[in-house]
């Protein structure tokens, strides 16, 4: 028990990173443990909607683990030049916690692998909608992410094109909800 202990401890730290992104109402900025809660559900939620045919299981605990890595190294934008300087610090910190001597921790290590190398549907759907959970945030909030940020509009569908492929039905309607943010002038429109 002192081993799962010290490890659930481990793991709550990821309560407090906080991201970017606000959360609905923008009282606060989300932390990432809200994230992959939400990410979790989300997955649920589009698997009904959309008839997903992947792992669900496989899908969810990755979406609960795809941003443990945030402990060590913290969160950094999507679209923050310096966030391939993080990759180091989160693999660092992986393989830290993977010899942690809980069965667990080495799922969490082959699970986090799988959905960075994006080798399987489950870990190129946990993606699709970890880009999409940030957009619906900022499209709620009047794109406050992306104004702090100063996002064009080429930066959001870059980052969104992987549901392009994946999920045809959710880039249209991204797609269309970047014209009105661009619209709204909370994107800047980079085409022009």
């Amino acid at each position: 028990m002192e081993n799962i202990y010290n490890f659930l401890m481990e793991l709550d730290k990821l309560k407090s990173v906080y991201r970017r992104s606000y959360i609905h109402d923008t009282s606060r900025n989300e932390n990432s443990a809200e994230h992959s809660w939400h990410l979790a559900l989300a997955l649920l939620t589009l698997q009904q909607e959309l008839d997903i045919n992947i792992d669900m299981h496989k899908a969810i605990k990755m979406a609960l683990v795809h941003d443990i890595c945030e402990i060590g190294a913290g969160d950094i934008s999507i679209y923050d030049p310096d966030r391939s300087t993080k990759v180091f610090e989160e693999t660092k910190y992986i393989e830290k916690l993977s010899q942690a001597p809980i069965n667990f921790a080495a799922d969490i290590k082959l699970l986090w692998e799988e959905y960075e190398s994006q080798t399987s549907p489950e870990s190129r759907w946990v993606k699709i909608i970890d880009r999409l959970l940030p957009f619906i945030m900022n499209m709620r909030t009047d794109g406050k992410t992306w104004l702090e940020q100063g996002v064009s509009k080429s930066q959001v569908i870059e980052v969104n094109q992987l549901a392009a492929v994946e999920a045809p039905e959710v880039y249209r309607w991204i797609l269309d909800q970047i014209d009105i943010a661009v619209s709204r002038g909370w994107l800047i429109d980079s085409s022009g």
